[in-house]
């Protein structure tokens, strides 16, 4: 009984963690994903509530070789039993979408509608985001831990995220030298 208890209790501690917010750049879901691209979604299915399935049309690539994958230009979003929450596309409407290939699926990561995505945005990810640097955050300091230390000197393969850090216009990237530095390009407010 004792065992039972245990893992339930396992279980919802995973479950909470799993999708407790942490801060995030853009640069972070993008290097993560296997393909991010420009698409229109034309018909979506709800999966027996585990998954949305979207039919799609891909307008650009940014990353990977996603139309060669794709022979039906189908892809997966979490649906409304996921336990962080649905991800859930409107028709004819276009977004630009990170996916990662997942048990023979692509998998949506991220997304957001292209009416929220600027020009340097589309410059940034595709001339500064640098997957081979790490991004570091000072998690005491952002979730208000009194006296929090600061970060330890970041090594040439990382970046600290500064206190004023903003999620949409940031990046690292390797400078001349082969150091990852911090960088910003653009506005940080959606326009």
């Amino acid at each position: 009984m004792l065992c039972c208890r245990l893992v339930v209790v396992s279980l919802l501690v995973a479950v909470t963690i799993g999708c407790t917010w942490i801060p995030r750049v853009d640069q972070q879901n993008y290097c993560y994903a296997d393909y991010a691209f420009e698409a229109e979604v034309k018909s979506p299915k709800n999966l027996m509530g585990l998954y949305y399935k979207y039919e799609i049309y891909i307008h650009t690539v940014f990353k990977g070789d996603i139309k060669e994958k794709l022979a039906t230009d189908t892809i997966y979003g979490d649906g409304p039993y996921h336990s962080c929450g649905r991800q859930i596309l409107k028709p004819d409407t276009t977004y630009l979408i990170y996916a990662k290939e997942r048990d023979d699926k692509v998998k949506i990561v991220s997304y957001k509608k292209i009416d929220m995505v600027s020009d340097d945005d589309k410059m940034r990810m595709t001339t500064k985001y640098d997957c081979s640097c790490k991004i570091k955050f000072n998690y005491d300091k952002i979730r208000g831990v009194p006296n929090a230390p600061k970060l330890p000197a970041a090594t040439e393969n990382e970046c600290n995220v500064p206190d004023d850090w903003c999620s949409k216009n940031a990046y690292c990237k390797r400078n001349d030298e082969g150091q990852c530095t911090w960088g910003e390009l653009g506005s940080c407010n959606y326009e």
